[in-house]
């Protein structure tokens, strides 16, 4: 067998693992409803999404979810620059959830368990000290990616944790891997997507989680720009979404 031989099984070895860690549900929520909730939330923090993107979303009384890698703070990555600890006490201070995405925001499927928990832990008491109080329990994974041992090893250090699997959450959905709605400008058919699974969840019921990174006129593979966050926003509304943070419909579905 020639690398190139190894190289594909590799690939469809992962895949495979993928497929199974997406299928098996480690700790399903029971509680559903016919309301069709939406959470927007924002990945690292760029500048752009603390500035024009809240913009966007406070000018229709919005509030949003940021996950955080804490050590990307100031930092500058592949979405733009990153925020600030000021610009997070800001945030939380007008009323929109600071969340968990880890410290180093490395694939945690590549380190030893005893790492990934200590990253996140890391994550938890940084954003603790910036915030003055505990952050939000509620957890996106870096890049997606997770496993069956880690989701379950999860279980008691986080009330969530948001894949990038497409689809819409409803009752026995496995809140140690939420489905999302993934906003990047790196797939190609991302708006139309959008709109398919927000008329899916209006019509049925369900909860969805949307996410992106930068909010600026010309985005990074992973951002939109401020028009179709717009729009979006505004289908969402007029489809009778009830928006709120990943916190506020976490409570109402499991209280």
């Amino acid at each position: 067998m020639n690398d190139s031989d190894h190289e594909q099984r590799r690939t469809f070895s992962r895949r495979v693992a993928r497929r199974l860690t997406g299928m098996v549900r480690v700790a399903p929520f029971l509680r559903s409803d016919t309301r069709f909730h939406l959470s927007f939330a924002f990945d690292d923090c760029p500048d752009s999404a603390c500035t024009r993107g809240i913009e966007i979303l406070e000018e229709r009384s919005l509030q949003a979810t940021f996950f955080i890698a804490t050590g990307l703070l100031g930092q500058d990555g592949v979405s733009g620059p990153i925020t600030t600890p000021s610009r997070l006490r800001e945030l939380a201070a007008r009323g929109h959830e600071i969340a968990l995405h880890t410290h180093a925001h490395g694939d945690l499927t590549h380190v030893p368990m005893a790492e990934a928990i200590s990253d996140i832990e890391r994550n938890i008491k940084a954003l603790q000290d910036i915030l003055g109080e505990p952050p939000s329990p509620h957890f996106a994974y870096p890049y997606g990616e997770t496993t069956l041992t880690l989701k379950r090893a999860l279980v008691p250090h986080v009330t969530t944790a948001r894949g990038v699997r497409s689809g819409v959450n409803r009752a026995f959905a496995d809140r140690m891997q939420l489905f999302a709605c993934d906003l990047g400008s790196h797939r190609p058919d991302y708006v139309a997507a959008a709109r398919r699974m927000m008329k899916h969840a209006a019509t049925t019921g369900g909860w969805l989680v949307m996410f992106t990174h930068d909010v600026r006129p010309h985005p990074s593979p992973y951002g939109v720009t401020p028009e179709i966050l717009e729009s979006l926003l505004d289908d969402a509304t007029a489809l009778g979404a009830e928006l709120l943070p990943v916190r506020d419909v976490w409570a109402r579905l499991s209280g």
